[in-house]
């Protein structure tokens, strides 16, 4: 008998180790894809009138992926607070098997490091500026009407998925509106999404209740993870350029943003930030 236990007691330690390796997952958020908001006078920033309620609502979504990616075997969730300036989620209201990354300046390499993690999921997203059907639209700010990088539009989506790929770590789920998940199916055709809402009319909304969009969320973020090895990284070969665009009403490129060294201005809208690979692009743009 105790020849046996001396046998069982590696095998329980490896599958210990092994249970452990379970994939790494961030979380990326933002509130304007969240089901039930829609409102941007009342719902996005502190101070609003229902701003507390859509915290709390981008809680409750949050926190059902986190519970999906750990039904779906990760071995550790980061969620980053991805809006307003990264101080709109909280530490005593997040699933406590999750840890929590904030700081308002967002470094160029958006916390990634090679492969640091197995997979990016996105909770909360909205599709790019400019987008049919899409609810909350936008690219960083209102006033950008669009970002490029060689030529092909990205969103806030698509930038973090191109900073992981210079990573080799690859996005695997999204919820969001319609007009996001589509966005995301566009660059990660193998993505799990969650429609939590939809575009009715010109500004109205059709949102699933909060219950049901934590199920979706849940369900979609699972399958994700049980996924990880069927991803890959959106890589974007060198050399690299990106374009962002202000709306005719904006007030143009801020000289700031000018004299920063490789960008070059095209006209009075139109700035662009060159480099060897989408990180230096990112160094240049940011300044950091």
């Amino acid at each position: 008998m105790i020849q046996r236990i001396r046998v069982l007691l590696p095998l329980v330690a490896l599958a210990g180790m092994l249970f452990a390796q379970g994939p790494k997952i961030l979380i990326v958020t933002d509130m304007e894809g969240v089901a039930g908001i829609n409102d941007p006078d009342e719902q996005l920033t502190p101070g609003q009138r229902r701003f507390e309620e859509a915290r709390r609502l981008l809680h409750g979504e949050v926190n059902a992926a986190v519970d999906g990616a750990f039904q779906g075997g990760a071995s550790e969730v980061i969620v980053w607070d991805g809006h307003d300036g990264s101080r709109t989620l909280s530490v005593d209201l997040i699933n406590n098997r999750a840890k929590l990354l904030q700081g308002r300046r967002t470094p160029t390499t958006y916390y990634f490091s090679e492969k640091f993690y197995d997979g990016v999921m996105f909770v909360g997203q909205h599709s790019m500026a400019g987008t049919k059907n899409g609810i909350l639209c936008h690219t960083q700010s209102f006033t950008v009407e669009s970002i490029t990088i060689n030529g092909k539009p990205v969103g806030e989506l698509g930038q973090v998925a191109a900073i992981a790929g210079h990573y080799h770590i690859p996005v695997i789920m999204l919820s969001g509106d319609e007009a996001a998940c589509a966005e995301m199916r566009a660059l990660q055709p193998k993505a799990e999404t969650a429609a939590v809402k939809q575009l009715v009319g010109t500004v109205s909304m059709l949102s699933v209740s909060h219950e049901r969009a934590r199920q979706l969320i849940q369900g979609a973020a699972a399958r994700a993870v049980q996924r990880t090895k069927e991803f890959t990284p959106w890589i974007i070969e060198g050399p690299v350029e990106m374009k962002i665009t202000m709306y005719p009403e904006s007030p143009g490129v801020p000289t700031a943003v000018l004299n920063k060294s490789e960008s070059k201005q095209y006209a009075p809208r139109v700035v662009s930030y060159r480099g060897r690979n989408v990180q230096e692009v990112y160094e240049a743009w940011l300044g950091r």
